[in-house]
């Protein structure tokens, strides 16, 4: 059910990860953006100079050290009040900012140049209900990467969401659940549900980077359809779930006598064992197991993760606490 051999699944070398992790230590205190980056790639006029480290384009958004796109002067002003460290704006205003012609656009620029600069793995999750699987993959990215993973919603916009990633994120999780054009995000792997409408899930799949990864599920009626949309992106495919033919697929599942169920997985040929939470939906763990092996990530966290919130009373329907992993 794979894709063809040729397509490497690990769209990011081991190398560079390590790299990053090494390179990333207080990783918490370096600038998002600098004045002279954000002013090249949105192709407007500097005034003055700036670091920023957030993004904002809601003026209650706003904090201290925080580049805000502004809608007007007196919305400037509101966020220079607050502690914007730069505007980006389309008339001029007092302290460092950024002269544009029309800021929903400087907002799309700065988009593609975060995109283009980042060197992690980034990751597009789809048709989840709850935010639980999410929330689980994230956490498991971020132990197995020593905290330098991220995680994003894209409820104030995709453009938003990519403009706070970091450049040096080991991995950059996004939920595009609501995203009508997801190509701009460009993921080296995509992680569908079973909930994921067909044409979404089409245009996620075909937004996957060549040489990149899809986990599908595998008995979802618009899986040959989505498969085909990633392979003819140049994406390998790992279909999940109960049919004989998927590469992840269930065997069974034992109620442990202290809690959680143990489950038997074969996983492209290859048994696995993990814990989860009795509640835990087995389908959507299989796609954790997935995008943490396509990642290149360590499946001992993965399994980690999922047997924490077994133990630890932290199952909500998909098998964790829905939120947000930093």
């Amino acid at each position: 059910m794979s894709g063809a051999s040729k397509v490497s699944i690990r769209p990011v070398p081991s190398a560079t990860r390590a790299q990053i992790i090494a390179e990333t230590h207080g990783l918490a205190d370096k600038p998002l953006w600098r004045a002279q980056a954000v002013a090249s790639s949105v192709g407007g006029q500097l005034i003055g100079d700036f670091a920023a480290t957030d993004i904002a384009t809601v003026a209650d958004d706003v904090d201290d050290g925080t580049l805000y796109f502004a809608q007007g002067h007196i919305d400037a002003q509101a966020a220079r009040a607050k502690g914007a460290a730069g505007i980006v704006t389309t008339q001029r205003v007092q302290g460092p900012h950024i002269l544009v012609d029309e800021t929903g656009e400087a907002l799309s620029r700065l988009a593609r140049a975060s995109r283009n600069r980042a060197r992690g793995t980034v990751m597009a999750i789809l048709g989840f209900t709850g935010g639980a699987v999410a929330d689980v993959l994230g956490r498991a990215l971020k132990l197995a990467s020593r905290g330098t993973s991220w995680t994003t919603e894209t409820g104030q916009g995709l453009d938003l969401a990519l403009c706070r990633m970091a450049a040096d994120r080991s991995h950059a999780l996004f939920g595009i659940d609501g995203v009508a054009a997801p190509e701009p995000l460009r993921p080296h792997l995509v992680i569908l549900g079973r909930d994921t409408g067909r044409e979404a899930g089409r245009r996620a799949a075909a937004s996957v980077e060549a040489g990149g990864a899809a986990i599908l599920p595998a008995d979802h009626p618009d899986f040959a359809r989505w498969r085909a949309a990633a392979m003819d992106a140049g994406a390998a495919v790992t279909g999940y779930g109960r049919r004989a033919s998927a590469d992840i697929r269930l065997l069974d599942g034992v109620v442990g006598p202290f809690g959680g169920t143990l489950l038997s997985v074969e996983i492209h040929g290859r048994p696995l064992c993990y814990t989860v939470a009795d509640s835990a939906d087995a389908d959507a763990t299989m796609a954790i197991i997935g995008a943490m092996r396509a990642a290149g990530a360590s499946l001992g966290a993965a399994a980690m993760t999922l047997a924490d919130d077994a133990f630890a009373g932290k199952a909500s329907g998909g098998g964790a606490s829905g939120g947000r992993a930093g």
